[in-house]
């Protein structure tokens, strides 16, 4: 049962950070979810207070009330809550890291830093660390993404070139390629990122990029360039630090994003339901679609639905994406879109359009092709955004998810026809 202080309503089922406070309103816990509602509902039913270890039913008796923060992204979420752990060392927190001893991230103090993952007693000499992280896991898969963007190495003093540096993941001081200044300043942009100084960071490496190429040193600018590249593919914005100063702020994006869309694409109402549409096949093999929502901006995972597209062993994404519409198109008992989006070009869109043309609505439709990240709308203009506006990252956001809940579909129906 919930305690009298906690508000269930107030509890949203989104991806985030939770925050425990006892009578007093001391912060005694942080953790992170993927769904705010269910991971805090579970402290409080009688099955998990049953099996509860002593010092997590200990924790249950103390919580008297929450907070919770909203984030896009897992990255987000790992960063923010050891950020906050970090800030106001939670009683329960450092209880429970010296039983499971946790995972911290440990960039060492050396001539040509590594960086590595540390238990708590292998702390001692770090010159940075961040952590404690409960996920083992997301902790290694992070640092490697990071170590693309930020590469580092693990063995600077050996006497030839480390494995990573062959993959272009270490700059090489293994291998005499690279100074101490030099590699000293990857490191230390990892451990500003880490910091969740994010916005800082690039607006930092926009300027280098700008000077070297002012100073035609194109070496130095294209390595700038793949760093910033790099962080837009990341994130999935990493913004800890003004997630701190204002809890509010994803939900503040969403709608000044969604205020952004209506004037750039001068539609006639507030784009509140965004529908977008993808499809994953290989040669007509195995298709599936994907049906993902944005409402007021944010990722409304009730609205997700699959498709299993019908046509055989035909390659055509613009017939498939024709029979995903005429299907949904049916449920009249689904809410009508304002913005209708696909993740493709002229041909997905014109396919789309005659659908809901059939169907008497007047709704806006267009396509966001990956290649240019330009949207083609249903009068065959090509309309380019700028990369950094909100409204694009919007788009962004519901397309990627759109690929990624159409890959994840069709992996299943291969698997199930492999007998996997």
């Amino acid at each position: 049962m919930f305690p009298a202080g906690i508000d269930r309503k107030q509890i949203p089922h989104k991806s985030g950070v939770y925050i425990y406070k006892d009578i007093t309103g001391k912060i005694i816990y942080v953790g992170k979810a993927i769904d705010l509602y269910h991971r805090v509902a579970s402290y409080f039913t009688k099955s998990h207070i049953g099996g509860a270890t002593s010092k997590t039913a200990a924790l249950v008796e103390k919580i008297v009330s929450v907070e919770t923060i909203i984030v896009e992204s897992e990255l987000e979420a790992l960063i923010l809550e050891a950020n906050l752990i970090k800030k106001y060392l939670p009683l329960f927190n450092i209880r429970l890291t010296d039983d499971k001893d946790y995972l911290y991230i440990k960039v060492t103090n050396e001539e040509y830093p590594r960086i590595l993952t540390a238990r708590k007693n292998e702390l001692g000499g770090a010159k940075d660390y961040f952590g404690p992280f409960p996920s083992s896991r997301t902790v290694r898969e992070t640092l490697k993404k990071l170590r693309r963007i930020f590469p580092w190495c693990s063995n600077p003093y050996g006497k030839r070139p480390c494995f990573y540096y062959h993959l272009n993941q270490c700059p090489g001081p293994c291998a005499g390629k690279v100074d101490s200044k030099e590699y000293n300043k990857i490191i230390n942009l990892f451990r500003k990122f880490m910091d969740g100084k994010k916005a800082e960071l690039v607006d930092s490496i926009t300027k280098k990029m700008q000077e070297y190429a002012g100073r035609q040193q194109f070496e130095r600018a294209q390595a700038a360039k793949e760093i910033l590249v790099g962080l837009e593919y990341l994130t999935q914005p990493n913004r800890a630090h003004i997630y701190l100063e204002n809890p509010n702020f994803l939900d503040d994006q969403n709608r000044l994003a969604v205020a952004q869309l209506k004037e750039d694409l001068h539609l006639n109402v507030l784009p509140e339901r965004i529908e977008c549409y993808d499809i994953s096949n290989i040669q007509g093999q195995q298709a599936g679609g994907s049906l993902v929502v944005l409402t007021a901006g944010d990722i409304d995972r009730k609205w997700y639905r699959k498709f299993k597209i019908r046509m055989e062993n035909k390659p055509n994404d613009v017939g498939m994406m024709t029979e995903m519409l005429q299907r949904r198109l049916k449920h009249n008992e689904w809410p009508k879109p304002d913005l209708i989006l696909v993740d493709g070009g002229k041909g997905q869109v014109n396919a789309v359009v005659g659908e809901v043309a059939k169907k008497g609505w007047e709704v806006p439709v267009f396509g966001l092709a990956k290649r240019m990240e330009w949207l083609y709308s249903s009068e065959g203009k090509v309309v380019k955004l700028p990369r950094v506006s909100l409204s694009l990252r919007l788009l962004q956001k519901i397309r990627d998810e759109a690929h990624r809940f159409a890959i994840s579909y069709h992996r299943k129906l291969r698997n199930i026809s492999f007998g996997i």
